[in-house]
């Protein structure tokens, strides 16, 4: 399966939780309702001395009314939580009493974790997510978010300082398999729909607790007839009421473990395959799962709302009680046979602690001296032939293979110490940002650096001047993993400074005219990972490309521009492009129509196409750059950039030479 493929099967099993919510929500509702019946007849009877008789005495009116308004709570509910979630994966994060790492840390532990994420992200063609690190003793790991481009990754500090670097490797690339195969949109989505079902029990919790309160002080302070405090009227009986629905609050959390363990297991299984076929080293992943079965605390998290978000954990993050059918996870036995068949699991090693794991990774030198790992001197990236065609973009979108992790190694050890430095730091990376965004042309540069100084400060300016002087070096094929390192840190930012920030990049793109697709596209990228687009969930609003063939012709003609030198040729490819997505229209448009403002709305459009329609718009887009098959790597790296934009992850490619 490729990756929209594997995205249109969590959709079909989107379906299935709704289906099974209903189920859940219409048994639950029955419930409810008979209890709360039964209450009420109880009630009349002790405070009004009448005779209720039967159930059916209460009519038809009765039942519907209360059915209803649990149905209203459940859902109510349910829609609270997916509003709160649709936030952003920080949410989760927030929620279990993690707190964001900083990625210009200096603790060996936490450089070592940034850089595998770093990696991984550039190795999938991912924005790199945030990093969240939860304090529990336990090994464990969760991918939270709505889409690749909205997702933040979370740690319990067991995770960072027990498992060596291939381990940890393992683990994350679990977590981005969950990513890429849609199985965390899906996972976000199962969150709030089972919070409506869980709330009928806490509502019962509240009751009790609202109840016992009042009891006390009215015995304490207000009532000294013992009389009176014997007629206190209903307290028993509310009593009564929340315990029962405290008991049916159980009966919805089995439900919900149930609905669960029936979505979760199998794409455990999935994404453990993903990420050993991701890393080609099944060891680091034995071996993790290995410490995990050892380990005092095992993947166990003793933090608040644990319960809710279980099934998003690399490892069983609560314990399902006396059986394993309530198991959001498979038995760790049973995953490490099915990664290594013949493997002897009673050979379990002790963890080791954090300090020689690190060691061992070679992020700690045992005598002198201090060097982090995957930050090496820089070395050069090989660029191969390449036989591609739109068929093997497509397939490769969200499927990271080992030489796309190799490669990233290479790209991550290749960029100079002191620019992976400036990225980590909040003013370092705006500085970088602005940098990326300069044109190799000195009059344009100049223009560009005017608009900088115009909008900051002289010490801004000479800033990016550094940076410059710097960035200009990279090779074409750094520059995008560059840009997905300085994000997280300038995203740690206020919200005001953001804003200020993102508007002086879009002067300086706007300064040129033209405009420059190459430049357009850094601060588009920006602008998405930045702002509170980046914690929505994307939504589908047009399901054929047909319609916005206008929008498909801007794209797709620019990549044609970029690709072609003479206007014929460009021509050629962009009528090619557009007969591949499905879409006729009569001419490539002129380069005038190529504004920031129109390419903005043209992808913003994209953006909202459904599965199948994305997946020919990136083979159009991929036809245009490979039309003459004189493809280089600026080339590539921009149809790369594009696909990030429309949440389309592209490992890296390799560019004909």
């Amino acid at each position: 399966m490729n990756f929209f493929e594997h995205q249109a099967r969590a959709r079909r099993q989107s379906l299935l939780l709704i289906v099974l919510f209903l189920l859940a929500g219409a048994l639950l509702v029955c419930a409810v309702t008979i209890v709360i019946a039964y209450s009420y007849l109880y009630f009349t009877a002790s405070f009004t001395h009448q005779a209720t008789g039967a159930l059916k005495q209460l009519g038809a009116g009765f039942f519907i009314s209360v059915a209803l308004t649990t149905l209203t709570i459940i859902i109510g509910a349910s829609l609270w939580k997916l509003s709160l979630l649709s936030k952003g994966g920080h949410v989760v994060a927030e929620m279990l009493g993690g707190e964001r790492v900083d990625p210009g840390s200096h603790d060996p532990a936490k450089l070592r974790l940034t850089n595998v994420v770093e990696e991984m992200a550039i190795a999938s063609g991912t924005p790199v997510p945030a990093i969240y690190l939860i304090e529990a003793e336990g090994i464990n790991a969760f991918a939270a978010g709505f889409s690749p481009g909205q997702a933040v990754i979370g740690v319990t500090r067991g995770c960072m300082e027990l498992l060596s670097r291939d381990e940890l490797q393992g683990v994350i690339a679990h977590e981005f398999s969950h990513i890429l195969n849609g199985d965390m949109r899906l996972n976000m989505r199962l969150i709030g729909v089972l919070h409506g079902i869980l709330v009928i029990g806490l509502l019962g919790q509240a009751l009790m607790r609202g109840t016992f309160k009042r009891s006390r002080y009215r015995y304490r302070y207000l009532d000294s007839d013992p009389a009176r405090r014997r007629s206190t009227g209903g307290t028993v009986q509310t009593i009564l009421l929340g315990l029962a629905l405290r008991i049916l609050g159980s009966v919805g959390l089995f439900l919900g473990r149930l609905i669960k363990a029936a979505l979760s297991r199998q794409r455990e299984f999935l994404a453990d395959a993903s990420a050993v076929q991701f890393t080609r080293n099944a060891d680091g992943m034995v071996n993790a799962l290995r410490k995990i079965r050892v380990h005092d605390r095992a993947a166990r998290i003793i933090a608040p709302n644990t319960e809710q978000v279980s099934h998003l954990f690399f490892g069983e993050a609560v314990s399902s009680g006396f059986t394993d059918l309530l198991s959001t996870h498979p038995p760790i036995a049973v995953r490490i046979k099915r990664i290594r068949p013949r493997f002897a699991i009673d050979r379990d090693p002790a963890p080791r602690t954090g300090v020689e794991t690190l060691e061992n990774a070679g992020l700690i030198p045992r005598f002198s001296g201090f060097e982090i790992a995957g930050m090496a001197p820089a070395s050069t990236l090989v660029e191969g032939s390449s036989n591609l065609t739109p068929d093997l973009v497509v397939a490769a979108v969200g499927t990271p293979q080992p030489e796309h992790l190799e490669q990233a190694k290479k790209a991550h050890e290749a960029i100079p110490n002191d620019l992976i430095e400036l990225a980590h730091q909040s003013y370092g990376a705006r500085g970088l940002l602005i940098a990326l965004l300069l044109d190799k042309n000195k009059a344009l540069r100049a223009s560009q650096l005017r608009v900088v100084s115009d909008g900051a400060s002289d010490r801004f300016v000479n800033l990016v001047k550094e940076c410059a002087t710097q960035s200009d070096t990279l090779p074409t094929e750094l520059r995008l993993p560059l840009l997905g390192m300085t994000l997280p840190a300038v995203a740690m930012l206020e919200e005001a400074k953001i804003n200020q920030h993102l508007q002086l990049m879009r002067n300086v793109v706007t300064a040129c005219q033209p405009m420059i697709l190459a430049q357009y596209v850094v601060f588009a990228i920006a602008r998405t990972q930045l702002t509170n687009e980046r914690g929505r969930p994307r939504h589908v609003y047009h399901r054929r490309l047909k319609p916005l063939s206008v929008d498909v012709a801007v794209v797709v003609g620019l990549l044609a521009r970029v690709g072609h030198t003479d206007e014929a040729t460009a021509r050629l490819a962009f009528t090619v492009a557009m007969a591949e997505a499905g879409v006729t229209t009569s001419e490539l448009p002129p380069i005038e129509m190529a504004t920031v403002s129109a390419l903005e709305k043209s992808l913003k459009k994209l953006g909202g196409l459904a599965l199948m329609p994305r997946m020919k718009l990136v083979s159009a887009l991929a036809t245009a750059v490979l039309y003459d098959q004189d493809v280089r790597i600026g080339e590539l790296e921009l149809l790369r950039a594009i696909c990030e934009i429309l949440d389309c992850p592209l490992p890296p490619l390799q560019a004909s030479v």
